[in-house]
């Protein structure tokens, strides 16, 4: 199933737009050319991710070295900070336990187009 979002100039504006898709709600987000979605709620306690930030994170490094990385697509829960990466879905916290479902976004005619 295809979801048209809306144009590219318009969901990038945004930032991060939801759309209901089967009665669950996902978020499109929009980090500098690219688009991707992710289940917009919070597996912790239910919080819109799309009301929270999106920035990044320090990566592994030599010992006491930090690397600031992942710039634009990690995104932190506005309720208590939880930050999942928006390609994987996953948690940084705990990547191999938690995570969030993530869903294909395609650019077709100017519009951003999410596939379910």
């Amino acid at each position: 199933m295809e979801v048209r979002v809306g144009s590219v100039e318009d969901v990038r504006r945004d930032g991060c737009r939801t759309v209901e898709v089967n009665g669950r709600t996902v978020g499109v987000i929009s980090v500098g050319e690219k688009f991707f979605a992710i289940s917009d709620r919070c597996p912790h306690m239910g919080a819109s991710l799309c009301r929270g930030s999106l920035g990044g994170t320090f990566v592994a490094a030599r010992p006491h070295e930090y690397v600031y990385g992942k710039a634009g697509r990690v995104v932190r829960c506005p309720w208590h900070g939880w930050e999942f990466d928006v390609e994987s879905g996953r948690s940084l916290l705990e990547p191999k336990r938690v995570g969030l479902k993530t869903y294909k976004v395609t650019q077709e005619d100017g519009e951003v187009v999410l596939h379910v």
